[in-house]
């Protein structure tokens, strides 16, 4: 064997695993990156994911979240009564200060006759209406949870909120696919030389037998397009265990549902469903905004009410409707003040209590194989044809280039 047919024995197969290596690299980034288009249309591109978010996100929550748990469901294990301690305890210091304030706001025809009442007043007397207002907290704020969590339905809606969010920042999007699905990407990365070494091996042979300059682009690109197809085919295929022999094959993705699972539940609970998220989305919407702070009215109401006729030595029965509706709107807008944003206790409360990460670790790792297959193949299936184009493409160029240097 001489010299230069050694070296093609060397080069031809080496080139092949090169060239299958860098296209389903390059296949994986482009599947992700760049997150904003790139270059001049049509003479560009955009990540597959990011390009295609809205719909992406979409199909994602259609396919996971909405079968496996009900917003009321995680609603429900909220407990109305623990929450309001813990929001309590934000309000209580200032309970002084809504009081007074609530008084400063009233008249009687005109004139500050309660604001005069009050400061009149004995303190302790007042320290009995401070304190009857503390003891009343807890039932006005677990009443309004109850309340809030009664029409939940009508303030938000967890999947379009978080297919909205996912829709509109592409790149947490693409860092849920990277979480999840790392294993499957360097999978594919790596098996581009696993492939492309063996098919390059005929090619020894047809390069032999026809040195011809078009044979090397021409079987380069069958290997680029080949070891794409492959390596992206290995990913979701086949959906269950198939025996040869001594071996199992089952597509990657599928043999790794219950690790895809923990990771897909640990990205929600950290990033997507968490109190502050959802809180923060709520508030965004104003007719949420509004229907919140009318909820927190109407238990303010039937407190001042009531005490109003406790304490009539203050002056509070003789307020009139349009005095009495002016100190609840101030108490409420105060109150609504001070329970948002969360604080960590209250946020902590919440998302220990919601247990997204073990719900939809454990529901999404007992789903139906064609389910499971279902959360990632269709985002990525109408484009595939690209990747495995761009990797014939690429696979193309790269003869050409060692068909220059032989």
């Amino acid at each position: 064997m001489n010299a230069t047919v050694l070296l093609n024995w060397i080069t031809i197969p080496l080139v092949g695993g090169l060239v299958g290596w860098f296209t389903n690299w390059l296949a994986v980034k482009m599947i992700m990156r760049p997150i904003n288009y790139v270059g001049w249309r049509p003479f560009g591109w955009q990540g597959i994911v990011p390009a295609n978010s809205a719909k992406m996100a979409r199909t994602l929550i259609n396919n996971s979240l909405s079968k496996i748990v009900t917003q009321s469901e995680l609603l429900e294990r909220v407990d109305p009564d623990d929450l309001a301690r813990v929001i309590q305890r934000r309000i209580d210091p200032h309970v002084e200060e809504i009081v007074d304030a609530m008084v400063e706001k009233t008249t009687v025809r005109g004139l500050h006759v309660t604001e005069f009442a009050w400061a009149m007043a004995p303190k302790k007397l007042r320290d009995m209406v401070y304190s009857a207002v503390r003891a009343r907290l807890p039932v006005i704020i677990a009443n309004f949870i109850v309340d809030v969590r009664s029409e939940a339905d009508g303030l938000m809606d967890i999947n379009a909120l978080i297919t909205d969010r996912l829709s509109r920042e592409s790149e947490l999007l693409v860092k849920l696919f990277s979480d999840a699905c790392d294993k499957e990407f360097q999978f594919i990365s790596r098996s581009g030389f696993y492939l492309g070494v063996p098919l390059g091996i005929p090619v020894i042979f047809i390069w032999e037998a026809y040195p011809l300059w078009w044979v090397l682009p021409v079987f380069g690109a069958l290997v680029g397009y080949v070891t794409n197809w492959l390596a992206l085919y290995m990913v979701f295929r086949p959906l269950q265990p198939n025996r040869y022999g001594p071996f199992v094959f089952q597509g990657i993705f599928l043999k790794r549902q219950k690790e895809v699972s923990a990771a897909y539940g640990q990205f929600f609970a950290n990033h997507l469903i968490t109190a502050e998220v959802l809180t923060n989305e709520v508030l965004s919407r104003e007719v949420s905004v509004r229907r919140i702070q009318e909820l927190i009215q109407r238990e303010i109401s039937v407190t001042v009410d009531d005490f109003r006729f406790k304490f009539k030595p203050l002056a509070m029965a003789t307020l009139g409707v349009k005095q009495f509706k002016g100190a609840v709107d101030f108490a409420a807008g105060r109150a609504f003040d001070l329970m948002h944003p969360l604080d960590k206790e209250a946020q902590n409360l919440i998302n220990t209590a919601l247990q997204i990460e073990s719900t939809l670790s454990t529901r999404l790792g007992e789903l139906p194989v064609q389910d499971f297959h279902d959360l990632l193949h269709p985002v990525v299936e109408e484009d595939e044809w690209k990747l495995i184009v761009i990797g014939g493409v690429l696979g193309f160029v790269a003869g050409i280039i060692q068909w220059w240097l032989m």
